[in-house]
């Protein structure tokens, strides 16, 4: 992220809130790692390494204020690990730092901070209201949080934010010396509320099939992600899971669609399809 110290203004010059909001604008392009297409992102890798850390260490903080065991079972922490480091090594970025992070309480979700920490909460496989039964499935989870990572769909969105509180707020020069602290502060949303993302119904989508592709170059069955959007869906959406997500409905015809390709990568990644799968069915 680039810092402006200070824009002298000069007569017969541009305002200086002009200047910062076209320089700005100009350094604010980045290249995504994932579709190789130009997007708004004002923030570097390392920037968000370290907002994706910093809110981690705050909610973890909040959780065991709240008396809630953090990474106590190791049997379930270490399966967690193994499938975040096979899917991390075949995605986009495998050279960040990914964590995860075991939070033994009963809300049904995943979640994943910029730059690689990733949060999991054990609802997720309660045996009544958790949705994921095998590790396959628990691996398509993983991968969909993983693809928001590398797609940089959180950072982009506090690009996007900023861009329009610059616009906004003209004369609030002091919001573009913004540094970590400050910008960890306001994704925790200011007065030390439990972060979750919040993405665009696009960006969803898009982590949809990119995790699914993650998943079967991983070598896990890609046929477990459409199956746990068929439990949502069967479910009436009413599950914690992604509550702010698209319907399962609309994500399991997603996820059909794209099968078919990710079974290709699942062949190349371990040499034959899966049990019970034939192309074309």
């Amino acid at each position: 992220m680039m810092h402006i110290k200070s824009i002298p203004e000069s007569r017969g010059s541009l305002p200086r809130w002009i200047v910062l909001a076209m320089v700005a604008f100009n350094c604010s392009c980045a290249t995504d790692a994932v579709t190789k297409k130009r997007v708004t992102n004002i923030y570097s890798l390392d920037e968000d390494v370290a907002m994706g850390q910093a809110t981690l260490a705050e909610n973890t903080r909040q959780m065991k204020d709240a008396g809630v065991k953090v990474n106590e079972d190791t049997y379930r922490l270490r399966q967690l690990e193994e499938i975040v480091g096979r899917i991390a090594a075949v995605s986009d970025m495998p050279d960040l730092p990914y964590t995860v992070t075991l939070y033994q309480t009963d809300i049904v979700n995943a979640a994943a901070a910029p730059g690689g920490s990733l949060m999991v909460f054990e609802g997720l496989w309660d045996k009544e209201k958790g949705l994921v039964q095998t590790e396959d499935e628990l691996a398509a989870v993983m991968a969909h949080e993983i693809a928001h990572v590398t797609c940089r769909h959180s950072s982009e969105r506090q690009s996007k934010l900023q861009a329009i509180d610059v616009v906004g707020q003209i004369g609030v020069i002091a919001a573009s010396t913004v540094g970590y602290g400050d910008v960890a502060h306001l994704m925790l949303n200011v007065g030390g509320a439990f972060w979750l993302p919040s993405y665009s119904r696009k960006d969803e989508a898009e982590a949809d099939v990119v995790g699914l592709m993650y998943m079967a170059k991983a070598g896990y069955d890609p046929r477990a992600s459409p199956r746990i959007w068929e439990r949502v869906a069967q479910k009436g959406d009413q599950s914690n899971l992604f509550s702010s997500h698209p319907s399962g409905t609309d994500r399991l015809g997603r996820l059909q669609k794209y099968l078919p390709r990710a079974m290709e990568h699942y062949k190349a990644a371990t040499g034959t399809y899966p049990q019970g799968y034939a192309p074309g069915t």
